[in-house]
């Protein structure tokens, strides 16, 4: 076999697209001396530097010497100056007046080396203290809502814990990932969601309800009887008082001497069936000075009668070739108004099904942020009460990121050590050479699979690819044997059937051992599961991937020798 005929083989060529597939998905990034900012509040910086923003250096004015931006304690270091101080971004220089008493209230972090993400053993993260304002609620369904939240969101590593002081139940949540406002903002937020159609009604008119859910409209007439009070029918309501009309529930919003404006409640997150459908209704992209988002829901069909019911009401509005109703959709998160949407004129009295939500972010970064958080608590509901958070803190790494440098240490030296042994025994350098080229890409398939998933890397997870590293070695022995060693008995061809049976033997073995292993990890034990996902998407790259392109290294090396 040919040099040419080997590196064209399929089995090679798909080591190597995936090879560079996997780099691309890591995005190794040399080590940057910038910090980017992941918030800002109230303070010397508030509305001079925008989250996302990347910090390199800065200096006072009247100064030479710039002074490097590696930490944020670097940027602290300016907090009692007085004077201007100039610092450095991705954005260009930025003058920030400092009075020598001043609050910079600004977090950052190191810019990432790589796309990869790693668990709070390694990184570290946040810990907060949740207490339920009602005490009998589960705590089991308060962690359930949470967790889905976190999940959504996207943030590396989340658990949760339920803790015991005195009389009190609380729950313990440390995230890997994520600042202290993002947390805040997400776990906080009872989750209450709601979409309302005002109807601005004159007095001494009628409204109609009941043709969608009833089949039949039902005529309510409205009075206005002063300033704080209304007649539907025969049925006096205040302005503080929340009322049903054909199962649609309604609050005053105001009264004239003349009109009176009734917000219906069309949606609720119980009416919630799915979040980001259909596809093509999610969008990001630059809106004026900042950037808009949106993305579709799938709502209930109790809801769809509720907008038909409300809309009925609505008069069209014709402006040029297109059309509006009188009145936009309002949608409020725990009672805050977010956004509100005009609606076609072609929608009225339509059972909508999917209404789009959109909203904005001065960055791209605050509009992800914004609309992944509110994708997370839309998706996991509203939470059974209110919680408040007793403690929010910094949680440090239990290992530490040096613990990765003495990690990647060993493996390489363990992949030297495995080589010379089987140079020693086997007295062929290119076999060795094959053998370390293929424990490489065995480490950056899986890790390129953890960064494509965004799976985290704690110390069991990386337990894990060792563990797969050293499978693949007695593999590559088994192969080796079976044609160097067995030649006189067997042509290659069948000694590398006879090696790949017992390969593919042994390959499932260790991944049922690591089943049980897996289902205790999607449990309590989630470090555990880990450990056994990587060790089985090593074994399924050696068995599929790269055993397959080492037996024709091999193949190509026999026939040229």
């Amino acid at each position: 076999m040919g040099f040419k005929k080997f590196i064209l083989n399929w089995k090679v060529l798909l080591l190597i697209i995936l090879l560079i597939f996997s780099i691309t998905i890591i995005n190794p990034k040399p080590t940057s001396n910038c910090i980017v900012v992941t918030s800002v509040g109230e303070g010397a910086f508030y509305n001079k530097i925008e989250q996302g923003t990347i910090i390199c250096s800065a200096k006072m004015l009247g100064t030479k010497e710039e002074k490097k931006i590696s930490d944020i304690s670097d940027l602290l270091y300016f907090q009692n100056k007085k004077g201007y101080l100039i610092i450095y971004t991705d954005k260009g220089s930025k003058n920030i007046k400092l009075s020598g008493n001043n609050i910079f209230n600004i977090s950052a972090d190191k810019i990432p080396s790589s796309n990869l993400r790693f668990g709070l053993d390694i990184e570290g993260g946040i810990r907060a203290l949740l207490k339920p304002e009602d005490t009998n609620v589960s705590i089991n369904e308060i962690i359930d809502i949470l967790e889905t939240r976190v999940n959504v969101y996207g943030l590396r590593q989340a658990e949760f814990r339920k803790v015991t002081i005195g009389d009190e139940k609380l729950v313990m949540v440390s995230i890997a990932g994520g600042t202290k406002e993002e947390i805040k903002k997400l776990l906080s937020r009872e989750g209450k969601f709601e979409a309302k159609i005002p109807l601005t009604i004159e007095n001494n008119s009628e409204v109609y309800f009941g043709k969608y859910v009833d089949k039949e409209n039902e005529v309510f007439k409205v009075y206005i009887l002063n300033s704080t009070s209304i007649k539907i029918n025969n049925k006096i309501i205040d302005i503080n008082e929340k009322f049903k009309l054909k199962n649609i529930e309604f609050d005053i919003k105001n009264i004239t001497s003349d009109k009176v404006i009734i917000n219906g409640v069309v949606y609720t997150d119980k009416d919630i069936k799915g979040i980001g459908i259909p596809p093509e209704s999610n969008y990001l992209g630059k809106f004026g000075e900042g950037y808009q988002y949106r993305f579709g829901v799938v709502i209930s069909q109790e809801g769809a009668k509720k907008f038909a019911e409300l809309t009925q009401n609505l008069k069209r509005i014709y402006t040029g070739k297109e059309s509006y109703l009188s009145e936009k959709i309002y949608f409020y998160l725990d009672e805050k108004e977010t956004n509100a949407l005009n609606i076609a004129g072609d929608l009225k009295g339509k059972e909508i099904t999917n209404p789009v939500i959109t909203g904005w972010g001065k960055t791209e970064e605050e509009a992800i942020k914004d609309r992944d958080s509110l994708k997370a608590i839309l998706k996991s509901g509203k939470l059974p009460t209110k919680i408040e958070i007793v403690s929010i803190d910094q949680l440090s790494a239990s290992v530490g990121k040096n613990y990765l440098y003495i990690i990647l240490l060993a493996g390489i030296s363990a992949i030297l050590l495995v080589s010379f042994v089987i140079f020693l025994r086997y007295k062929n350098w290119k076999i060795s050479l094959g053998i370390i080229a293929t424990m490489v890409s065995e480490v950056i398939l899986i890790l390129g699979f953890a960064a494509l998933t965004h799976w985290n890397l704690s110390t069991l997870a990386l337990a894990g690819i060792v563990a797969a590293i050293g499978f693949g070695v007695d593999d590559q022995i088994l192969i080796i044997d079976e044609t160097i060693k067995k030649k006189e008995k067997y042509t290659i061809i069948e000694g590398l059937k006879r090696a790949f049976f017992m390969i593919f033997g042994s390959g499932l073995t260790t991944i049922f051992a690591m089943i049980p292993i897996l289902t205790i990890g999607f449990g309590t034990f989630k470090e555990i599961g880990g450990f056994a996902i990587t060790t089985i998407v090593g074994v399924l790259i050696g068995i599929f991937i790269t055993r397959p392109a080492f037996a024709k290294y091999v193949e190509y090396i026999l026939s040229a020798e």
